[in-house]
């Protein structure tokens, strides 16, 4: 994982060397982040805006060419401790397959395989960062800068490290998270979820807005009701707090907390495949616990991403009896089909399963 790679390389210092490095990956946050911490561990901490702007050099996608990398690689740094030279999206990363060794001699891969060569010898006083949205593996310059450098690649963050990032961001931010309101700000920030297109820019920003949120208040310190109050539309917490009524028989409660999720502009199939997914899943841990699973191992089994959300709907689940949840869950089933049929309306439909249960 790069993630882990390079911040133990960051530690040890065998990030700080005359050799290329490559960051790449779907987690472009990442891939920038990391970017410009070398970048500050490259020049050190005493070299001011003058001397970075002298003592770097930026290319850039198709216009990157590769005597003139080469060239500032070459360059002796005048007010810093080392030349950084930064290459982003080079052709010779990511485009379609043809290495330079298999290039004509007159073509631009003839330098490209000049560019994989010199990568052998960088000078004591240069550092150079590759950073690309996605590589092919078969290229010479990638070959090159695995050989002779490292290569860091961003995939999505699994929730342990989410949960190592989330905490360092809100830190950044200058306040503290409960463990509590973090494993509802994970689960809440759908980050987890299968097919997410959540990226960890969008995680940054909910945790900044978050923390200004307590700061405004004068709290350092950020509890669950602040992730309930100020991420309501993913959290969806009077879904849950309609589970937590309906499971202990508390329905005119669940009926009142529907219509004010729907007056909130919820939409009502939307809600009702939530519930079916929720019920799923209480399905699921009441037959596993029921068998001696723990509640991380019945998170794993069912292929879910988020301890938090499993084990609080678990809760739910040992409210009901095993053959109830199936029932609910028929009901659920035959619900959507009535749905997409045009038989009844959701808004209907949805008041009578809670009215029933």
């Amino acid at each position: 994982m790069g993630f882990r790679q390079i911040e133990n390389d960051i530690k040890s210092g065998a990030a700080n060397r005359p050799a290329p490095v490559l960051l790449y990956g779907e987690e472009r946050f990442l891939v920038d982040f990391y970017e410009r911490k070398l970048t500050d561990i490259f020049f050190g901490g005493s070299a001011g805006k003058a001397a970075r702007d002298l003592d770097s050099s930026v290319f850039y996608g198709n216009e990157a060419d590769d005597d003139a990398i080469m060239g500032a690689l070459d360059t002796f740094p005048m007010m810093s401790q080392a030349r950084v030279v930064i290459v982003k999206e080079h052709p010779g990363l990511s485009s379609p397959r043809q290495s330079a060794d298999e290039a004509p001699a007159e073509s631009a891969g003839r330098k490209k395989a000049g560019l994989a060569a010199f990568l052998a010898r960088i000078p004591e006083t240069s550092r150079l960062i590759f950073s690309s949205n996605s590589v092919n593996k078969t290229r010479a310059l990638y070959k090159a800068i695995a050989k002779h450098g490292s290569v860091y690649e961003f995939s999505r963050l699994d929730e342990a490290d989410l949960i190592k990032f989330v905490r360092k961001r809100f830190k950044a931010f200058g306040s503290e998270i409960t463990p509590g309101a973090l494993d509802a700000f994970v689960f809440a920030s759908g980050y987890l979820e299968k097919g997410s297109d959540r990226d960890l820019f969008a995680i940054e920003n909910e945790a900044c807005k978050l923390s200004a949120f307590a700061l405004a208040e004068g709290r350092a310190e950020i509890s669950q009701r602040d992730v309930e109050e100020c991420m309501p539309g993913v959290l969806r917490t009077d879904v849950f707090a309609m589970l937590d009524a309906i499971s202990s028989g508390r329905k005119a409660d669940a009926v009142r907390l529907l219509e004010n999720s729907l007056a909130a502009g919820e939409n009502a199939f939307g809600l009702l495949s939530l519930f079916t997914g929720h019920f799923e899943i209480m399905l699921g841990y009441r037959e596993l616990s029921a068998e001696g699973h723990g509640a991380k191992e019945i998170t794993k089994i069912l292929g879910e991403r988020s301890d938090w959300r499993v084990s609080r709907l678990g809760g739910f689940a040992r409210r009901f009896e095993t053959e109830k949840l199936k029932s609910i869950l028929g009901r659920l089933y035959a619900m959507e089909s009535q749905i997409k049929s045009g038989d009844i309306r959701d808004r209907y439909a949805l008041t009578v399963f809670i009215a029933e249960i």
